[in-house]
């Protein structure tokens, strides 16, 4: 396991989340369990999250359309993203924001690898993370279960100005996004 130096505990994930998802996830996001549990990192945009909880209230909003059809939720961003191990593709940012998916990488050790090297070239390139500090500076740092979120969303003509982002809390965020603007088939 790549080391994550600036990684914040928020609990550790309970053996039963790790043995229903043992074979539904790659060996390394368990071990990442195992090693870290539930918590936050880069700098609090990254966000280790239950991913049965994000299943089960985000489920007809993860949009996967192509491939297999399975993406299971395993992080979340800041801003509302939603990060999933999608086995035909790798992981995945899904950013209801900009209405669109990118690719991470194939494997959670390139994924971490990446940020290692080059955090914020990394995350501004694969999720436009750019304005977060910018948020945090002005609005202060984001309970573990809270992102910012554009209001009003910017799909519905809001500016993407750091002073239009509100905390709300992540999976309600998602919801309401997806409400407004649809999901986003991947």
């Amino acid at each position: 396991m790549i080391e994550i130096s600036d990684f914040v505990s928020h609990g550790p994930v309970q053996p039963e989340v790790i043995e229903a998802y043992r074979g539904r996830v790659p060996a390394d996001v368990i071990e990442l369990w195992e090693t870290y549990g539930y918590g936050t990192f880069a700098s609090g945009f990254l966000r280790v999250i239950d991913p049965a909880v994000y299943e089960t209230e985000l489920a007809d909003c993860i949009g996967k359309t192509q491939g297999d059809g399975i993406a299971i939720p395993v992080m979340v961003t800041g801003l509302a993203d939603l990060i999933t191990w999608e086995p035909s593709v790798g992981f995945v940012g899904i950013m209801y924001r900009e209405g669109r998916a990118s690719g991470l990488n194939s494997e959670l050790s390139g994924f971490l690898e990446m940020l290692n090297i080059a955090r914020d070239f990394y995350l501004s390139r694969t999720l436009n993370w750019d304005i977060f500090p910018k948020a945090v500076e002005m609005h202060g740092e984001l309970p573990y279960d809270q992102s910012f979120t554009f209001v009003p969303l910017r799909s519905l003509g809001g500016p993407e100005k750091v002073e239009n982002l509100k905390k709300r809390e992540t999976i309600a965020a998602i919801q309401v996004m997806v409400e407004f603007q649809g999901v986003i088939g991947h």
